[in-house]
């Protein structure tokens, strides 16, 4: 199918060269042939996973590294609060001036084993124009924003990200011996951090003894298939370290390390990014403390599942939010229709 990439068509109409089409098909062949050349290289008998539809799956793994052996998770029985933060952006609408979006955040806080407290912060409205974000603090230079109006799903991204990291910070400076969950990796370029790991880790707390660890539901580390399969066929809380920081921008040491973990004999492998203060506790105590502390439902802690749920929108939340608006703003809505259905119809034998 892919080797046949001709053009199937009748004589072309006066006004278009078929050459011009003859050549982009071969063009296009030409970039099957280089990729063939380098996926027979690299992918060539290796294990694959497809995706469902375009989501991301799971992969099963059933031959471990004989030579990895994990460590062992072993429980810290201090109570320590086990802090998760997680958030939601939706788009509310739009007009020619610019769109408008709700987004929320929860916390879910979990003690000595089971969760005990959580908080819910929203909807917040944030107004994205030409000027700006208005509504929050996103850090963004102007030559941005154009770019975040263009697209809703980045300007989602960029609205949870600047909440996600105002919450954390809050949490952070509050001190104690708090252990700060995000949902998701401190490294994604993408991620509430872009990269750096904040400067309040390091500086911010008065008890001096926070920590912030970002836990992912997906990563291509989970392809590492020797180790996921050597910590999968652990009877109990294992975890493998994968890779280390050093410091930041300024210099400060401090350490930040990845791991890959599961935190129950039947639980799932997942990814961890820890940051902490130097000087703090070693890698042990603060997985050690994690699992004490928190509760785990197939290895995926309770206190950023209760952090998911209540931070997405329902559709009673959605009316209501419209609602809202239009009463407050004076809007004139629309009527609508689904463009895409109308201007594409539907495709019964599609995927």
């Amino acid at each position: 199918m892919l080797r046949n990439m001709a053009i199937a068509t009748s004589i072309l109409p006066d006004g278009l060269d078929q050459e011009v089409l003859d050549s982009l098909a071969d063009e296009f062949r030409q970039g099957f042939a280089e990729l063939e050349e380098s996926v027979d290289r690299q992918l060539y008998g290796k294990r694959f996973v497809f995706s469902r539809y375009g989501k991301e799956l799971y992969p099963c793994f059933e031959e471990a590294d004989a030579t990895l052996v994990p460590g062992c998770i072993i429980p810290i029985k201090e109570g320590r609060p086990v802090a998760s933060v997680d958030s939601t952006c939706v788009l509310v609408g739009e007009a020619s001036e610019g769109a408008l979006y709700a987004a929320r955040a929860a916390i879910g806080i979990s003690h000595s084993g089971a969760l005990r407290r959580f908080f819910r912060l929203g909807p917040i409205l944030v107004f994205a124009s030409d000027s700006g974000l208005v509504g929050i603090d996103s850090g963004l230079s102007p030559s941005d924003f154009a770019f975040l109006l263009s697209d809703h799903t980045l300007a989602e991204r960029v609205i949870r990200n600047s909440i996600e990291k105002r919450v954390i910070g809050a949490l952070i400076a509050g001190g104690g011996d708090a252990i700060v969950m995000a949902d998701g990796s401190l490294k994604h370029p993408m991620g509430q951090f872009n990269g750096q790991f904040p400067k309040m880790v390091a500086e911010g707390g008065r008890g001096g003894g926070i920590c912030l660890v970002g836990f992912s539901k997906s990563s291509s580390l989970i392809f590492s298939e020797g180790v996921v399969a050597a910590l999968a066929k652990s009877r109990g809380a294992a975890y493998h370290r994968v890779a280390q920081g050093g410091s930041d921008n300024d210099g400060a040491s401090r350490k930040v390390q990845t791991v890959l973990a599961k935190f129950s004999g039947d639980g799932l492998v997942f990814r961890l990014d820890i940051a902490a203060q130097q000087g703090d506790e070693s890698l042990c105590r603060v997985l050690g403390a994690i699992l004490w502390n928190d509760a785990f439902s197939s290895g995926y802690p309770d206190s950023l599942k209760v952090a998911h749920h209540l931070s997405i929108f329902s559709k009673a939340d959605d009316q209501a939010l419209k609602a809202f608006v239009t009463k407050r703003f004076k809007l004139r809505q629309l009527p609508t229709f689904s463009l895409r259905r109308i201007a594409l119809g539907s495709f019964k034998g599609g995927a």
